[in-house]
């Protein structure tokens, strides 16, 4: 485990391939350990078991990008998943974000430290060059760098960030408030009784029960389609605001009585270079 800290707040990581996270879904460059920050931890362990091949034994910052390649792949053929390697498809069922697949090549990874950063590069011979660095950027921020060049096909899909804040493990009411720099709209995936898109933000009403989840897949600006990628997540008087020096399509959220999570999407091509911005915060 690798630690970057301040005298604010600490931001564990672990290594590619120690073990901790051994799933296909997620990108394993800076898979946190931890983030503590006020007292709490802001980022930890939300799910009731833990399995390392499972698809979501991750905690937050979390992303994952699209598949490359499935779709135009036969059964026992070959598809990318940057940030994982290049994964088997054994039959030909729909991609699967929750399936586990089985590794071809896991490619290369390096880490590197250094004063206020640390940073992860991922090599696949012939298809890309992934890197991801973590850099502090204040007493009370960070930024995660991204940049991905191609030495092969052309590559391009989508990322997002699943954010999976958990404020010390409280549980999602009324108190957890997620706001946004525009007036959102978008669709419930059911007739929820317990949250609401309300003027800027997104409310909960009650406490979700334990076994409870609540989805909207499409989250964006009212009146159009796209976002800026700016949002503020709090719980009481902690909270982070999120931003990226790129546009987000759409934003997902999804949560249940442990983690409200909004996950902003934004779309990579063969050599993109973008950055998420992270600044937490105490009201006084």
């Amino acid at each position: 485990m690798m630690t970057l800290e301040t005298g604010s707040f600490k931001l564990l990581l672990h290594e590619p391939g120690d073990g901790f996270y051994r799933g296909t879904r997620f990108d394993a460059a800076g898979i946190s350990g931890g983030l503590d920050f006020a007292g709490l931890q802001m980022c930890g362990p939300w799910f009731g078991t833990y399995d390392p091949y499972a698809h979501d034994a991750v905690c937050g910052p979390a992303e994952e990008f699209t598949p490359i390649g499935f779709d135009g792949s036969a059964p026992g053929g070959t598809f990318v998943k940057p940030g994982v390697g290049v994964l088997l498809r054994p039959d030909s069922a729909p991609y699967d974000r929750f399936r586990l697949y089985p590794v071809h090549d896991p490619g290369m990874w390096t880490v590197e430290r250094g004063t206020g950063f640390i940073a992860f590069t991922h090599r696949l011979k012939g298809v890309y060059e992934y890197r991801k660095e973590f850099v502090l950027t204040g007493e009370r921020s960070f930024d995660i760098r991204h940049s991905l060049d191609t030495l092969g096909p052309e590559l391009s899909g989508e990322v997002y960030n699943h954010n999976f804040w958990t404020f010390g493990r409280m549980e999602v009411g009324p108190s957890r408030r997620m706001d946004f720099p525009f007036v959102p709209e978008g669709r419930w995936r059911a007739a929820y009784d317990s949250v609401a898109i309300a003027g800027s933000g997104i409310r909960f009403s009650r406490t979700l029960r334990e076994g409870e989840s609540v989805y909207m897949g499409d989250i964006h600006c009212s009146g159009g389609q796209g976002m800026p990628y700016e949002m503020d997540i709090s719980e009481g008087n902690t909270g982070v605001r999120v931003s990226a020096d790129v546009q987000a399509s759409h934003t997902v959220l999804w949560a249940n009585h442990r983690v409200a999570c909004l996950e902003p999407y934004s779309a990579f091509t063969a050599h993109s270079k973008w950055t998420i911005s992270y600044e937490l915060y105490e009201k006084n």
